[in-house]
């Protein structure tokens, strides 16, 4: 092997190792999975209460992006309105709880439903 190839190997192998550590740098300073929340609401938190019957609701909790309401009686609940509100992008509802999908909505819209119930 002469000189002058040794030479081109050094810098090749230099330039991809430096090229490869910019990239590494790169992907070190974004963020990955972040969740963002919303601080106003998109509908009216009285008509969820009003929806669902506030004598029907259990308990309240939260995902990332679902509003958990415990319920008496699924009967009771308005599924319709409930879909049209806006802001709402799914409904699920089981025997003991529905879920209502708000995405970054859901922690202001929890807040207000504790404030409203007191």
């Amino acid at each position: 092997m002469k000189t002058s190839d040794k030479l081109i190997m050094t810098f090749l192998t230099i330039a991809t190792f430096g090229l490869i550590w910019i990239k590494w740098n790169k992907d070190k300073k974004h963020s990955k999975n972040t969740i963002y929340q919303v601080n106003k609401i998109p509908c009216d938190a009285n008509k969820i209460i009003e929806y669902v019957g506030n004598g029907n609701i259990t308990g309240l909790s939260k995902t990332s992006t679902r509003l958990i309401i415990g319920i008496k009686d699924p009967n009771e609940i308005k599924q319709e309105e409930l879909k049209n509100l806006k802001g709402v992008s799914g409904l699920f509802i089981s025997s003991k709880t529905i879920s209502l999908i708000f995405g970054e909505y859901t922690s202001a819209i929890l807040e207000e439903l504790k404030k409203i119930r007191g």
